[in-house]
């Protein structure tokens, strides 16, 4: 089965592809598909046309506190680029294919930003509840060419992200999840295998988020 990991090059990413030995794994990173193109984006799907699940992790993040978009507006040009328009164009390509082929699995990560409001993080946030609504649609649209679409909700991971937030910080957010640790790659790998094999979870959103 052909497992197309967008996100895949980066920490997170790769690690969680290692747990994920029963897949042909194409991991993507932007040196291979740039988001905010669309000939890129077009070119790839056109080139892999028999793909069986697409997992998203590319995003682009940029912590600013909300009123100071008016002197960062590339900033937020190229999370709305990367984390809506370029996603977005990416799956639109790959269900074509899939309904094709009457089967699919479409995984998206969205993150514990969407519920646990963070300063900063406004525009991500969004663009991670933007997913979430998303992939209600994709299901409602496709549930019946044997597709599905789902996303996992991302809490605090050991890995990726999480490791650009101060130490201090990170201290203080652990103390916070009940589960009291940082989630594990493997847990993701096994919510993606989980997504993959039950084909009636479907326009819905998993918690990895160890209880917060």
């Amino acid at each position: 089965m052909k497992l197309v990991f967008l996100g895949g090059s980066g920490g997170l990413g790769v690690t969680t592809s290692t747990f994920l030995p029963e897949f042909e794994i194409i991991s993507v990173g932007s040196k291979i598909m740039n988001l905010e193109s669309k000939t890129d984006v077009e070119t790839f799907f056109a080139a892999n046309i028999d793909i069986d699940v697409l997992v998203v992790f590319s995003n682009y993040n940029y912590n600013s506190f909300f009123h100071k978009y008016d002197s960062s507006y590339d900033e937020l040009s190229k999370q709305i680029d990367v984390n809506i328009k370029g996603v977005t164009h990416a799956i639109s390509c790959c269900l074509k294919n899939m309904r094709q082929k009457e089967f699919g699995r479409i995984i998206l990560a969205s993150s514990v930003t969407v519920e646990k409001n963070i300063m900063g993080t406004s525009v991500y946030a969004a663009s991670k509840a933007f997913f979430e609504n998303l992939v209600k649609t994709i299901a409602l649209e496709n549930g019946s060419k044997g597709i599905t679409a789902n996303c996992i909700q991302l809490g605090y991971m050991d890995g990726g992200l999480t490791y650009t937030l101060p130490t201090e910080f990170l201290e203080k957010t652990i103390n916070t999840i009940p589960a009291k640790r940082l989630g594990k790659p493997e847990e993701i790998a096994s919510t993606i295998k989980y997504l993959v094999s039950n084909s009636y979870v479907n326009g819905t959103t998993i918690k990895l988020t160890g209880g917060l």
